[in-house]
């Protein structure tokens, strides 16, 4: 057996000091004294002294104490325990209104999951989730109070992305997706209106409530409202309103305006832009600068932007062609108008029809007297124009330059084109647009077949027809408007 042999303390301490027994007192050196400090519990007597100093930390609080959160059916929604300076010593409850939920990470509803943070996830839920949450942290007893509202059972996404009753701004010349949902046990049906019409989509996308926008322009901006029919009195619905970003609509109802040497003359444009525009005129490749001779006007016009170059004391010198050009940030456009002596273009006013005569009326602007106005005529599909020359004129509106035309003329059944163009001291005008006549046929019209012989009167007139000759009587069914033309009234009444 192996045997420890420890001494006593009591030798140890008679051990002699450094220099021996005879070594005087005085010599003796106690190392005995302080470090800067240091703590005397390194004494060899024993062990050292554990001190422990309390930490007094600061209770948990909540920064808010009652917040809200949306959600739609059927969502995952975490509801969070923002408490701060949450220790270990503390613990979370959480309940919905007075029904205790979980204590802790120990969820007590099955529908309930507590995460490690102390938020509380609740999984798909439903109109009956709805209510007052709140997370109490004990022992302080500290509440956060959370408001939970389970959405309409409808939602529209833009892009995948929320939007229902909200609004979206598009860009001219973009794609976007509109996708109607909704959150319901029954089979609902899809309906899109917008700007309250019935939009109408493809089959497919039907099917899937989608609405595709290709290329987005000004027409596309609206109000878009879906409606999920679930056969109910009060069918879930929702709407988006589309904003879009486009260059602007530049357009004038006087491409050509008149004037007279000496006068003052007015051109302008009007368009529509979004964001907003700037306009101004350009004249042989130059921007016309505010002057003794040029001003501009801006004012609204029919809900649009109005833009009016005045020029005064007209010369030769000022004729030829403007451009009324608008920007934004998103393009430009322009639109020309031509400033001459020769009168305006026409401007279809109204006609009425009884039976088969036709009686029409056009405006012309003209500040130098009318000499002559030509109107053309001819049947839908024919190659040819006939044309009746007008020589005689009266103003209709003397201050403003403005004549009436009038016309009576009998047509047989079919649909016509007719244009007209007028002729002042300076020159002609161009045509005006072609305005469509429909003569419908008659109960007491006469029809003309092939073999049919024509009236003694057409024969009469040199366009005479062999019985049995069907090459002649084609002929004469081409040239049978012109006969037919009873009046050709060229009077220009003053209303």
């Amino acid at each position: 057996m192996t045997s420890l042999s420890i001494g006593s303390l009591s030798d140890i301490c008679r051990a002699s000091p450094i220099g021996g027994e005879d070594a005087p007192l005085s010599d003796y050196q106690d190392d005995d004294y302080d470090y800067d400090g240091e703590d005397e519990s390194t004494n060899s007597e024993g062990p050292p002294a554990e001190i422990v100093e309390e930490v007094q930390s600061e209770p948990p609080y909540f920064e808010q104490s009652d917040v809200s959160i949306e959600a739609r059916p059927g969502d995952d929604v975490i509801i969070n325990c923002d408490a701060r300076n949450f220790a270990i010593k503390n613990i979370a409850l959480w309940y919905k209104n007075a029904t205790l939920l979980a204590t802790g990470q120990s969820a007590i509803n099955n529908r309930v999951e507590v995460m490690k943070n102390n938020s509380l996830r609740i999984t798909g839920v439903t109109k009956e989730d709805a209510d007052d949450y709140y997370c109490e942290v004990l022992p302080q007893n500290v509440r956060q109070h959370t408001a939970l509202r389970v959405g309409a059972k409808l939602s529209i996404l833009c892009d995948d992305r929320d939007a229902t009753d909200r609004s979206q701004t598009f860009k001219q010349g973009d794609r976007h997706k509109l996708t109607c949902q909704t959150f319901l046990h029954t089979k609902t049906d899809i309906k899109w209106s917008f700007n309250g019409q019935r939009l109408h989509t493809s089959e497919k996308d039907a099917a899937e409530g989608v609405v595709v926008l290709d290329n987005v322009d000004e027409e596309n901006a609206g109000v878009y409202q879906c409606l999920g029919d679930d056969g109910s009195a009060d069918p879930p619905h929702g709407m988006v309103t589309i904003d879009v970003q486009y260059s602007p609509k530049v357009s004038t109802h006087r491409h050509h305006v008149n004037t007279i040497e000496g006068d003052t003359a007015e051109l302008y444009c009007d368009y529509r832009a979004s964001p907003i525009a700037i306009s101004f005129f350009i004249k042989d490749g130059k921007t016309l600068s505010l002057s003794e001779k040029y001003s501009i006007k801006n004012s609204l016009h029919k809900e649009h932007n109005r833009t009016t170059l005045i020029i005064k004391n007209v010369e030769a010198s000022d004729l030829g062609e403007y451009l009324c050009h608008v920007e934004n940030a998103i393009g430009s456009n322009e639109v020309r108008i031509q400033l001459s002596y020769h009168p305006e273009t026409p401007q279809f006013e109204n006609s009425s029809i009884n039976g088969n005569e036709i009686t029409m009326h056009w405006l012309v602007r003209s500040l130098q007297p009318l000499s002559e106005a030509m109107l053309d005529y001819k049947l839908s599909m024919s190659y040819t124009w006939s044309t009746v020359s007008i020589i005689h004129t009266q103003r209709h509106d003397k201050d403003k330059g403005i004549w009436k035309i009038t016309h009576q003329m009998e047509l047989t059944p079919g649909l016509w084109h007719a244009r007209i163009k007028t002729k002042n001291t300076e020159g002609w005008s161009n045509f005006s647009p072609d305005h469509d006549i429909l003569i419908k046929d008659q109960e007491e019209s006469t029809e003309i077949d092939d073999g049919v012989v024509p009236p003694d009167d057409l024969v009469r007139a040199g366009f005479g027809v062999g019985a049995g000759s069907k090459s002649n009587s084609a002929c004469t069914m081409r040239m049978l408007p012109a006969v037919m033309l009873v009046g050709v009234s060229i009077a220009m009444l003053r209303l």
